[in-house]
């Protein structure tokens, strides 16, 4: 089927009727009839938001890395990792990666698009109304780190001690007090399955798209009969994930890596830099086979004979496929298998792992494995104690959070964003500088209206007069506070237009992705309690040498800073 076997009917596509009715047949025969309405469904999105999509999302790609060159790096100068708790690389004795968003950085605007209009094409033919092909990818509208309230609709940015500090419900902001009414007198939990956490760049099209559906259900309750908040959710979820099994999204991209992937020229020497330190570098990612050979294929196929391999699996020790983290991390007891060059799988639940002739002998075999543990991973690469294995990822929960949390690995967490927030912050040195001087006068203020205050009430308790016999009459008080409360509420609008104006230099509505107010926010103290270093990309470990020495800043609490001043 092509696009013109759909119309267009004030504005939203509609798909022929009869066409849809076989789509949603039931039986066996319908298989190929919901394949052709999907294909149909998806090819008119395609096509209609295609443009449309890189004009009002320009900045996403940067966002994720694509072809970004922070403007704060001076020409020559190595691109930062950023340290929370000291690395000594040079004890390492394995390094892994993950691949999707990892190593593979993916261009955002024609790689979402695939998500974004397969999970449309899906929810219509699990019912929803034809209206939703009218909706028009705007992923950049949403960040990592957010929060969503499945009962309420309702999207949620929070600092690190869990304040909400900025709600949207739907499409539309919400207003301080309700927000305070449902978030701060309440403290809920915030925890699953009420709520899901944003922690990857794969679910950014999954809030965007439950937004867009709930301010539907709003505006026309009448289309989406019978389906909670919670439900349009799940429906979302389910409708993304099977775009990433039935092929929706991974056929295009092994079809065409390029228009989808950027390339990385640093990978290659950074893994061979690795095994040359004497630490086996190993591959450990949630996709299938098939997919990660085509992805690692465009990014490590055309340098694999310059660095004396066969081919891309050359650069890795070991490499574990479909391996289903975060389970891979916290179940020791999943079963492994072998990979066959032909992609058959080969049960290993009678090979031996005890001993390290065992475990040559399995790696003889072939050193490619679906599914497993970390126990069946520590054998594979001879890994003496967890904290000598350093694992690189994206993904707050499933990557970095279980596998410090749980095994005491060293851990790298992958922010694409890092690269435009940095420039962000580099170019605006001045409105820093405002925020930074108001806030200052702001406390100065404040403290004179507290001591003016101190000195009436003293006046009022002991006869003879304040502090060192000073008293100011009634009046002179009222009209002193008068004129310090009018500079304090002055000042305190000067200051919270500045903020504003520097966090929507970052995001419109969201604000920096690490900082919430003056706050850290809650993605910034995950990255912080779980992810011995960060940085831009994972290639950025190609700039610094495998024994680097990774030592963090100074521990600084208020009281330090007084004793300092």
């Amino acid at each position: 089927l092509c696009p013109t076997s759909t119309a267009v009917r004030d504005g939203i596509p509609v798909v022929p009727s009869g066409l849809l009715a076989r789509g949603l047949a039931s039986g066996r025969g319908a298989g190929m009839a919901t394949r052709q309405l999907t294909a149909a469904i998806i090819a008119v999105l395609m096509s209609w938001q295609s443009a449309e999509s890189l004009r009002l999302n320009p900045t996403r790609a940067t966002a994720t890395g694509a072809d970004s060159k922070s403007p704060a790096r001076a020409a020559g100068e190595r691109p930062p990792i950023y340290c929370n708790r000291a690395v000594n690389l040079g004890r390492m004795e394995a390094t892994g990666f993950d691949m999707d968003h990892t190593l593979a950085q993916y261009k955002a605007a024609p790689f979402d698009a695939l998500a974004y209009n397969g999970a449309i094409a899906k929810l219509v033919e699990l019912g929803y109304p034809q209206e939703i092909l009218a909706f028009r990818s705007d992923i950049t509208r949403y960040q990592r780190g957010l929060v969503i309230d499945r009962a309420r609709g309702n999207i949620l940015k929070m600092d690190r001690h869990k304040y909400v500090k900025v709600a949207h419900h739907g499409l539309s902001e919400m207003g301080a007090e309700e927000r305070k009414e449902l978030y701060d007198r309440q403290r809920p939990s915030f925890n699953p399955p009420d709520f899901a956490n944003i922690d990857t760049a794969f679910l950014l099209v999954d809030v965007c798209l439950y937004c867009q559906l709930v301010d539907l259900k709003d505006a026309s309750p009448e289309l989406l009969p019978h389906r909670s908040y919670a439900q349009l959710y799940s429906d979302v979820r389910r409708a993304v994930d099977l775009c990433h099994c039935d092929g929706v999204i991974k056929d295009p991209v092994m079809a065409d890596p390029a228009k989808y992937i950027d390339a990385d020229p640093e990978m290659a020497g950074m893994l061979d830099r690795i095994r040359s330190a004497g630490q086996r570098p190993f591959l450990v990612t949630n996709s299938a086979w098939e997919y990660t050979e085509a992805v690692m294929s465009f990014l490590l196929g055309a340098d694999a004979a310059a660095f004396g391999h066969a081919d891309w699996t050359g650069f890795f020790d070991v490499i574990i496929v479909g391996a289903r983290k975060p389970a891979f991390l916290l179940d020791a007891n999943l079963p492994i298998f072998r990979v066959r060059p032909d992609g058959a799988l080969l049960n290993l639940e009678n090979a031996e792992f005890s001993s390290p002739a065992s475990v040559t002998k399995v790696l003889a075999a072939g050193k490619i494995f679906q599914g497993g543990t970390y126990n069946h991973l520590h054998k594979l690469v001879g890994l003496s104690s967890f904290d000598r294995l350093l694992y690189v990822g994206d993904h707050m929960y499933s990557d970095v959070l279980r596998a410090k949390r749980t095994l005491g690995w060293r851990t790298m967490l992958v922010v694409p964003e890092l690269e435009q927030e940095s420039a962000i912050n580099f170019e605006n040195p001045q409105l820093r500088e405002a925020i930074a001087d108001a806030r200052d006068e702001l406390l100065e203020l404040e403290e004179e209206l507290a001591q003016l205050e101190l000195m009436q009430q003293e006046a009022a308790t002991h006869a003879g007069g304040g502090r060192g016999g000073e008293r100011l009459s009634t009046g002179e008080a009222v009209e002193q506070q008068a004129v310090l409360g009018a500079a304090l509420g002055a000042k305190k609008l000067e200051l919270a237009e500045h903020v504003l104006a520097y966090h929507r230099k970052f995001h419109p509505a969201w604000g920096q992705l690490f900082k919430t107010g003056y706050q850290n926010s809650r993605f910034a103290q995950q990255v912080e309690d779980y992810a011995c270093l960060y940085a831009a990309r994972a290639s950025h470990l190609a700039f610094y040498s495998p024994r680097t020495r990774f030592h963090t800043i100074v521990d600084v609490m208020p009281h330090d800073r007084n004793e300092r001043a």
